[in-house]
């Protein structure tokens, strides 16, 4: 059924038993915990990992006390007393929710130490570390001292402890991404004069004094990894050298040694979260070369989102485990697809931050929204959609239109039975997504094209290519249900001799026509992906963008990846105004006064309009059931396109 042996091969450690070699990280969810209780919704979503077939699926992230440990209040409460029932029943229906599926359920202790706030402290106080400093936000890090080291380490014994009693097989203690156990052990933070700080051994005597005090808690079979950044990539920082020696020390008191890299407050700059633009499995050469030094089981973790290399990378004996993060959201069914032969259906992990932060300006949204997948509109909706209600008919459904939103609603609608007819007017589906098969950097997003186009098929949706659709069409074909999804039409900006310029998109299908100096109009993110490709494939690339910064639109972590690349590969100019567009040239506005540049080829990006009239014209059929969806109503992200037509299809009963 499947070429994936290594993958799925089991793996004992002491005396617990891996189903196989895939591992579903400690990754934020919304609304985990309530008052430190396991939420219904948590239940439901770390069950979902586990019937997926992780071997192991971790709790994301818990604090071993609420005093200085803690910088958020969503993780499961495994230190306080005394716990009510309700508090105690739900934690143990969750670990017994992983544990159904035959996957082992973990949970990520953490203290992230001299980087919390104030708030988060009891009564206020200042946060402690391993040196005292006042940090560039003005906030007072306290060093502690050796009864405050104590105290830490009863802490994260006694949350160990209660994991265990609460049903987990296993615990990850966090010593990695710049929190309190790798604020010790760096030379970047830990600047004591002491038998606590110096040389690598008097750094590492807390980590090891919590490894001993945990150990003594749990027993000798209940199995501890330890999460690490192998390199943390800042100067100054913890090196690959010193980690490797590292390991060695505390080889023998941990079991698993999970490997990752960076500190998360630089997440994309140090790959602890790897962005669009960085190797699947960035960090596997870290794992690698500290699993020649270390006799124990090392996990890989960073941007893996393929079976075919975590096979491969097993079977290669560079890790031993590879850990899913964002990929758990994309498709938690990762591994059982994998088992099934239905790798094509896979949703891999586009690497967008979907931990959704603030956009760069904080007044124009103040509350964040929830987190939610591009690729999977079910994800961290699960126990909401899994009641939705069943079709009390099988319908014939027409879906106009073969991009994200019109696949994703085919698909749905023929998972619950309908018999679905999708129409795309072009020559094959994936609607703008066609220029991700060439995009240096979007390679996954035509892989997701792909497994949707592989779940339509085997789900038996009819697609007519070349095949457009107007109202009369539709009363010809007489569907019970209707969703249109006939995306946008490029907008022309009204820029004089606009017609000596292309649309950005039509780069990527004549790319040798264009000469090598390109002058690109528009530093949304369409104008600054486009143009960046266009100078990694070695155009000379000038942007003109009329606001004062770069793709606005986009969030603070794809926009902390995507401006740098920009700086070395190309320039630009912002707060100009264009003003003509001639043959070879452009001409524009500053506040510096009119300018003109040269260039071979001039492409604009200035955004879609949606195709209202035929929405309107396919409303007026008078079918029983119809939807509008995507950029046909206006403009969309993917996210939203998909969650819209995943929405319509489940609407139609």
């Amino acid at each position: 059924m499947n070429d994936y042996k290594s993958l799925l091969s089991p793996l004992t450690v002491k005396k617990t038993r891996f189903k196989n070699r895939v591992l579903a990280s400690p990754i934020t969810t919304n609304r985990v915990a309530l008052s430190g209780s396991a939420t219904p919704e948590a239940i439901d979503a770390f069950e979902t990992k586990a019937r997926g077939g992780f071997a192991q699926v971790t709790m994301s992230e818990c604090f071993v006390d609420y005093e200085f440990a803690a910088r958020h209040r969503h993780g499961l409460d495994l230190v306080s007393t005394p716990m009510s029932t309700y508090h105690t029943e739900s934690i143990s229906i969750f670990t017994e929710a992983i544990r159904a599926h035959g996957a082992l359920a973990s949970v990520q202790l953490n203290h992230v130490g001299g980087v919390n706030h104030p708030d988060m402290c009891i009564g206020h106080r200042n946060p402690i570390g391993p040196s005292a400093f006042l940090r560039p936000d003005g906030i007072q890090v306290d060093e502690m001292n050796e009864e405050m080291m104590d105290r830490v380490a009863d802490n994260f014994a006694r949350a160990c402890s209660n994991a265990k009693a609460f049903g987990f097989d296993m615990v990850m203690l966090h010593g990695g991404h710049g929190w309190l156990l790798s604020q010790f052990i760096s030379p970047l933070s830990n600047k004591r004069k002491d038998s606590w700080g110096g040389s690598l051994e008097n750094r590492a005597r807390f980590p090891l004094l919590v490894l001993d005090r945990v150990r003594k808690a749990v027993g000798e079979d209940f199995l501890i990894e330890f999460r690490i950044s192998g390199d943390e990539r800042v100067e100054g920082g913890m090196g690959l050298d010193e980690t490797i020696e590292y390991c060695r020390i505390i080889e023998d008191r941990v079991d698993l040694l999970h490997v990752t890299s960076g500190i998360y407050h630089s997440h994309v700059e140090t790959k602890a979260f790897s962005s669009i633009f960085d190797d699947h499995g960035c960090n596997l050469s870290l794992a690698s070369d500290i699993k020649k030094h270390v006799k124990i089981p090392v996990v890989s973790v960073g941007g893996f989102n393929d079976p075919e290399l975590i096979n491969r990378v097993i079977e290669e004996e560079k890790c031993d485990f590879v850990a899913l993060g964002r990929q758990q959201f994309a498709d938690p069914d990762f591994v059982r697809k994998a088992a099934e032969g239905r790798a094509d259906e896979i949703a891999p992990c586009l690497r967008c931050s979907c931990f959704n932060p603030l956009p760069p300006d904080p007044e124009a949204r103040i509350l964040p929204k929830p987190w939610h997948c591009t690729v999977n509109p079910l994800s961290q909706r699960e126990l909401r959609w899994r009641q939705a209600p069943r079709p009390r008919e099988y319908r014939d459904v027409l879906v106009v239109g073969g991009g994200p939103a019109g696949l994703y609603s085919a698909v749905t609608a023929a998972e619950r039975g309908h018999r679905v007819t999708l129409a795309e007017k072009g020559p094959a589906v994936g609607g703008h997504l066609w220029f991700a098969e060439t995009d240096l950097h979007k390679g996954d997003l035509w892989c997701y094209r792909n497994a949707l186009l592989a779940r339509a098929e085997r789900e038996g949706v009819k697609i007519l290519l070349d095949t457009p659709v107007d109202a009369e069409y539709v009363r010809t074909e007489k569907p019970w249900a209707l969703i249109c999804a006939a995306g946008s039409e490029v907008l022309v900006p009204p820029i004089p001799g606009i017609e000596h310029a292309r649309f950005a998109l039509e780069s990527y299908s004549d790319p040798e026509s264009q000469g090598e100096k390109i002058i690109m109009i528009g530093g949304g993110l369409a104008g600054c992906e486009t143009a960046l490709h266009l100078a990694e494939t070695g155009k000379e690339v000038h942007l003109l963008e009329m606001r004062e910064d770069l793709a606005l639109e986009g969030n603070d972590s794809h926009r902390r990846a995507l401006i740098p690349r920009m700086k070395r590969a190309l320039s630009w100019t912002c707060g100009a105004r264009v003003k003509e567009i001639r043959p070879g040239s452009v001409v524009y506005e500053t506040v510096d006064g009119i300018r003109e540049i040269q260039g071979d080829t001039v492409l604009y990006a200035a955004g879609l309009k949606p195709r209202s009239a035929l929405v309107e014209s396919l409303e007026e059929t008078g079918v029983p059931f119809f939807r509008a969806v995507g950029d046909c109503i206006g403009p969309r992200l993917i996210r939203e396109a998909v969650y819209e037509g995943f929405c319509a299809a489940m609407d139609i009963l």
